[in-house]
């Protein structure tokens, strides 16, 4: 599985959930993250997609920039999340904004019974704690 293929299948199961997503990226467009996922009731997620190639993941510079400005724009609200997301091997790392992301300091679901919709909902409840 390529990582087109991973955000298709990721935008796909947020809709079928009843919530809204978008891919945005734009290969000729600097600093572009990939994704826009609304769960249901949920606050929006401006997400970068990962495919894990080594021992760690991240944005680029520029990506990381632009999602910190996204961070600092929505921190008191909490109405804009950015969010990293790691794939590998069938397994989804959900990751705060940092510039380098090791996954075993992710949240992940580590079964492919759960959706990708669901895991996402999962994260969003656990950072809350």
């Amino acid at each position: 599985m390529n990582e087109s293929d991973v955000k298709r299948d990721m935008v796909k199961s947020v809709k079928e959930s009843g919530g809204y997503a978008r891919r945005i990226e734009d290969q000729y467009g600097v600093g572009v993250y990939d994704l826009i996922l609304i769960p249901l009731g949920l606050p929006v997620f401006l997400t970068e997609v990962k495919m894990i190639r080594g021992p760690a993941f991240g944005p680029t510079p520029r990506q990381y920039v632009e999602l910190e400005n996204v961070r600092h724009a929505a921190s008191h609200s909490g109405h804009a999340i950015p969010l990293l997301i790691g794939f590998r091997n069938g397994v989804y790392y959900f990751s705060e904004l940092a510039l380098t992301v090791d996954p075993r300091d992710c949240f992940s679901v580590t079964t492919t019974d759960v959706n990708f919709h669901d895991q996402l909902v999962k994260f969003y409840y656990s950072r809350r704690k």
